[in-house]
């Protein structure tokens, strides 16, 4: 280990060890040293300090506009031709034209996309500056690129800051032959003649389809870290972010990173200010690749190990793709690991320098067995290990619809048992990932490791679980076949999540793909697509994997108010035609207009599309939060608060203390004479852990079908969400209710029933894993809650096979009387959860649902509280 003067920075690298300062001789941790200063000298990256020299032919870096053929795979790549492409032998970057937006950054010439230059699969999201209150940025007018004599090459981006005309933003994005980092240089400058308070300088990162990481932190872990590095593992790559001042501060979320590498007090009237940064790709998808970068561009040096595996007998394994070692200090903590990319007889990368422990940690359908191996890794010979592991295991799974041999999509959820530990399909924003296969054809196989499961196959929540259990031996297979039985009955209506997000906002991991197959193997039959402020249509992803005979994709937008001086939160918008020709695929121009002005340009398209309030207490991002929504009058009273949205997004995603809140919102308005309808809709930026369709909403359709969906079922669709009004919120139970006067119809939730004394009727349907124990009734006039226990019991539904499961039923009634107009919904609740079919934290969600409002009509008039 290399030590310095204590006046130099010491910069601890490790997955298990945080910024401390010098670290005692005896424990070992990869150092990166890193003097004050060095932003100025532009010496992070080792070819920017070397002496200028002419670079060899085939080691230059090139930059030119990106043509049709050069785009960029991988599930998050979004460049598209007339993007600049900056890239060398070994990395390649596309930033984005003019014109051209997504996601939160509110302009073109900012990074998209990030890949090794050999694999060339992207699975960044996008990087753009940050200026320290959300969404402060640059905004772009002006782009160039350079190929310089000396083998670099530059993009050029220059524009304004967001709320500031004068201060004038720069960012260099620079590109040496040989290097796997990309140098971002920003400068400031105010050229007005007052100065400019509150900024600070950074970056806000949308990590894509990667999943972070910093010293001292969990992968995917969320909150404030502070340190030498933040960084990002996908399936094919990995990449980091840091200072060349050595140290970056940060704050993270569900898939992003805001960083700050210094705070301005104030920048003066003609001042200027500049920082640096470093985004490195790694060669593979883990940390060691990173870390082992990161010592480089401090000047330090590595070393490299090739890993070999071997059974219990010594004899000879071959390595597969994914295969995972990890390596930890004398000391037992964990540091960094190292991914095989290919199949081989080994594996291998550079590593940080030091005496270490490496263990294999699976992989290809093996576990590891045995102690970890003592290693040294030195920087003159390659070091070597034999890592014992178990024979590969697999298991093979097909779902089929109960009592045929018809596939149905499905969910299968593998969980270990007896010390097993559950398996790890890779990151979460995939149909495939952590311990859950998505399947949308009912087949699938995956590697797994030896050990004791439990394998639960699921469709979302009409279709009982059905659980298998198993062990499998070393070179064993697990061949399983489950038949589902779709049990819940929900015939005249469609499940509907109506709040999506996928890597096409560039906010959300999720590719399109796995969207789709998500949605379909959690049961959904109506799916819409809300980018921020971006227009996105999955119909066409739909049609092309032949899955749009089981669901609707249409097409909408989230208009998103982050970027005005004075937000008013989030709306959805649909169905809107996407206009691929025209900015961010036609959605509204949003920045620092009024909620009223919007509104009205939406209500004067032809399409006459749904207007849904979303998330409405969520803070700094909810509409009545915002424009300050006063539940005694049932209006806000903000500037630009309108009133004329069709919809009320009651339940987002795990959110149920906010749900509850929105619950007495949307009271507020029936009992003032607003009738609106409510939604359940997830909000999903991912897959496991965010799954589609938990919550969801179910929407009375007189037809159904989703095969041969046209047109005129999208025109039924929003009539029925504006007019109709009759759905049920739910993540798992499912309540059809009636309410009649004497002698009169049955009527549905949506409608008005006349008469002082009413009798409503509820009818309850769940599986097994959904129970509902009580059923409320809660009022518009807030009038004392009804509540009944429920009481469910067994039953096969008539005309279904000896192999169809048996739904759990309970049906109710109240006795209803009312002196005044009033309306009223049903609630049912119980304090199951949904684990394991999802995870935390959809997954720690009880269980509940509701029904839209029934009006009571007391005076006789046929009218109730505004209907």
């Amino acid at each position: 280990m290399r030590r310095k003067s204590m006046a130099r920075r010491c910069i601890v690298l490790g997955l298990a060890a945080a910024f401390l300062g010098c670290p005692p001789h005896e424990d070992y941790t990869p150092l990166i040293e890193i003097s004050p200063g060095a932003a100025a000298r532009g010496c992070l990256i080792p070819s920017h300090c070397a002496p200028a020299a002419e670079p060899a032919k085939a080691a230059r870096a090139t930059v030119h506009v990106l043509r049709p053929g050069e785009e960029l795979g991988g599930p998050n790549a979004v460049g598209r031709p007339g993007d600049l492409i900056l890239q060398n032998d070994e990395v390649a970057f596309v930033i984005d034209q003019l014109g051209s937006s997504a996601g939160f950054a509110e302009s073109g010439g900012n990074l998209v996309d990030a890949a090794d230059a050999k694999v060339r699969k992207d699975e960044l999201g996008q990087l753009f500056s940050y200026f320290g209150t959300f969404p402060r940025q640059g905004v772009y007018t002006e782009i160039s690129s350079r190929e310089a004599p000396d083998g670099s090459a530059t993009v050029t981006a220059v524009g304004r800051e967001l709320y500031e005309p004068q201060v004038r933003v720069t960012t260099v994005y620079a590109l040496q032959p040989a290097d796997r980092a990309l140098l971002l240089t920003t400068t400031l400058e105010n050229r007005s003649d007052h100065p400019v308070d509150g900024l600070s300088l950074g970056d806000a990162v949308q990590w894509g389809g990667a999943e972070k990481f910093a010293p001292g932190k969990a992968v995917g872990f969320r909150g404030d870290s502070k340190g030498p590095f933040v960084g990002a593992i996908g399936a094919f790559t990995s990449y980091a972010i840091t200072s060349t001042e050595g140290e970056i501060v940060c704050q993270s979320g569900g898939s992003w990173t805001d960083t700050f590498q210094s705070k301005l007090a104030r920048l003066a009237p003609k001042q200027s200010v500049t920082y640096t940064r470093v985004f490195l790709v790694g060669e593979r998808p883990d940390s060691s690749s990173v870390v082992s970068e990161l010592i480089r561009a401090g000047g330090g040096e590595v070393g490299h190990v090739a890993l070999k595996l071997e059974d219990a007998n010594g004899g000879a394994l071959p390595v597969a793709v994914g295969s995972k070692a990890v390596f930890s200090s004398e000391g037992g903590g964990d540091l960094f690991s190292l991914v095989a990319t290919a199949i081989g007889p080994t594996f291998e990368g550079d590593v940080p320098l030091g005496k270490l422990r490496v263990r294999f940690e699976g992989g290809g359908g093996r576990r590891g067995l045995g102690d970890p191996v003592p290693i040294t890794v030195g920087k003159s010979s390659v070091a070597t290990a034999t890592l014992r592991a178990s024979a590969a295991a697999a298991a093979s799974f097909s779902c089929v619809q109960a009592g045929t041999t018809e596939p149905s999509p499905c969910k299968i959820t593998v969980e270990g048992l007896g010390g097993t530990k559950p398996p790890d399909f890779g990151p979460a924003p995939n149909a495939i990932a952590r311990n859950q296969v998505s399947t949308a054809s009912g087949r699938a196989r995956v590697p797994l490791s030896p050990g004791s499961y439990r394998f639960t196959a699921s469709r979302g929540t009409e279709y009982e679980p059905v659980v298998r259990e198993a062990t499998l031996a070393d070179a064993g297979l697990y061949e399983g076949t489950f038949e589902l039985a779709r049990v819940v009955d929900t015939q005249g209506y469609v499940a509907a999540d109506f709040h999506q997000h996928t890597m096409l906002g560039a906010d959300a991991p999720v590719s399109t793909e796995s969207r789709v197959v998500s949605n379909v193997a959690e049961g959904l039959e109506v799916a819409v697509s809300t980018e921020h402020n971006t227009v996105a249509d999955l119909a066409q992803v739909a049609k092309r994997l032949g899955l749009d005979k089981h669901i609707v994709h249409l097409s909408g937008v989230e208009i998103t108010s982050d970027a005005n001086r004075a937000p008013f939160g989030h709306l959805n918008v649909f169905p809107l035609p996407l206009e691929p020709n025209k900015p961010r695929g036609g959605a509204p121009v949003v920045r620092d207009r009024l909620a009223s002005d919007l509104f009205t340009e939406m209500l004067a398209r032809p399409e006459r599309p749904i207007l849904q309030v979303n998330h409405p207490r969520s803070g700094k991002t909810g509409y009545f939060e915002l424009l300050g929504f006063d539940a005694r009058r049932g209006v806000g009273t903000g500037a630009g608060y309108d009133a004329r949205f069709d919809v009320l997004e009651v339940w987002n995603g795990h959110a149920a203390e906010e749900r509850d809140r929105v619950i007495e919102d949307y009271l507020a308005l029936l009992r003032t004479g607003h009738p609106v309808t409510p939604t359940a809709n997830t909000d999903t930026h991912g897959v496991v852990g965010q799954e589609p369709g938990l919550p969801r909403t179910y929407v009375r359709m007189d037809d159904d079908r989703i095969a041969g969906w046209d047109a005129s079922r999208t025109a039924a669709l929003v009539t029925s969400l504006r007019s109709v009004r009759d759905v049920v919120l739910t993540d798992g139970p499912f309540l059809r209710v009636t309410t009649e006067a004497a002698g009169g119809k049955p009527r549905s939730p949506g409608a008005v029933v006349s008469g002082k004394r009413v009798r409503v009727r509820v009818h309850v349907e769940c599986t097994k894993n959904a129970k509902v124990e009580q059923v409320d009734l809660r009022f518009a006039s807030g009038a004392p809650t009804l509540s009944k226990p429920v009481l469910l019991k067994e039953a096969t539904r008539k005309g279904e096979g000896p192999s169809a499961a048996k739904v759990l039923s309970a049906d109710l009634v109240f006795d209803v009387s009312a002196s005044a107009d009033d309306a009223f919904v049903v609630i049912g609740k119980g304090p199951q959860t949904l684990a394991p079919l999802a995870a935390s934290p959809i997954g720690d969600m009880p269980i509940f649902a509701m029904t839209s409002a029934t009006f009571l009509d007391a005076d006789g008039d046929k009218k109730a509280l505004g209907l």
